[in-house]
């Protein structure tokens, strides 16, 4: 691991996770660090908070001769950058993302990359309900989990420099195909943020018919809800791209809802109890692992 290092890295989007992707590898030395954005006020901002060594606002200077370029934008556009940056792209390139979803970007990324660009698809299991660049942290990834998605365009070695390089900022990285990712992250990410945003909008409604209701809100609802604040741009993008396997994950939920208001309004007070501990069993498990 101490011999890992790219001589340039190139990150296209400078946002939370971009500019914490930046400050964590100038932190471990791994390369230097040019940033990407469309707007100038991102690049000023990441390089006065150490993101980036310099930027720029043209993606083929900034992709130009690197050996890494890491993509850091919204999943949707994703494909548009790369083939935008293929053309300023050295043979040997490896690029990956930090994308949500994956198997839309896999496939597109088989189409467009020729013999001599290779592919690793990354997705940190990182992040806030915080977003911008002011939001950056270094120590971001520590200690958290990152999913590997090769493909044929992955080479042996760089999907090793990919496992490598998220390893080296601190993370647990696991491989598994892209289809098996987006049904298990539609489970235990986007599932969980539209349940989020649900209980937020449901009060919104109750609140037209009794105001009160916003001073009785308490931790217990603010903990459960807090991931609702995060940016509605980012998240319609991710829903949109994996929206086979969330409509799925939601025909579950909806029927253990409905299971749970068939005991309530039957008053059976076994099965509710049962479902409780079940509940609390497994949050507890999860709080030791």
């Amino acid at each position: 691991m101490k011999n890992l290092r790219f001589k340039k890295i190139a990150i296209v989007g400078m946002g939370l996770i971009g500019g914490s992707v930046g400050m964590a590898i100038r932190k471990n030395r791994l390369g230097e660090v040019i940033g990407v954005a469309r707007r100038k006020e991102s690049i000023r901002e990441a390089v006065k908070i150490g993101a980036v060594d310099k930027g720029t606002t043209d993606i083929a200077e900034g992709v130009r001769n690197s050996d890494l370029v890491i993509i850091a934008v919204p999943v949707g556009a994703i494909s548009k950058i790369v083939k935008t940056a293929i053309p300023h792209l050295k043979s040997g390139c490896i690029i990956t993302d930090v994308g949500s979803t994956k198997q839309k970007i896999v496939m597109a990324m088989e189409k467009l990359l020729p013999q001599n660009i290779y592919f690793v698809g990354s997705h940190p299991l990182a992040g806030s309900e915080k977003s911008g660049i002011e939001a950056a942290s270094s120590t971001l990834f520590k200690n958290a989990a990152c999913i590997l998605t090769p493909c044929r365009r992955s080479s042996p070695r760089s999907i090793n420099s990919i496992k490598n390089f998220w390893k080296a900022l601190g993370m647990k990285v696991m491989i598994m195909n892209p289809e098996e990712h987006d049904s298990l992250l539609a489970l235990t990410s986007h599932l969980p943020h539209l349940a989020a945003a649900g209980l937020v909008n449901l009060i919104g409604d109750f609140k037209k018919k009794d105001k009160r209701i916003l001073s009785l809100i308490a931790s217990g609802f603010r903990d459960t809800t807090r991931i609702a604040a995060s940016s509605p741009i980012l998240w319609e993008d991710i829903c949109m791209s994996n929206k086979g396997k969330i409509v799925s994950s939601l025909k579950m939920y909806r029927g253990l809802l409905l299971r749970i208001e068939k005991s309530i309004r039957a008053g059976d007070s076994t099965s509710l109890m049962k479902f409780l501990k079940k509940g609390k069993k497994l949050r507890d498990e999860l709080n030791k692992s």
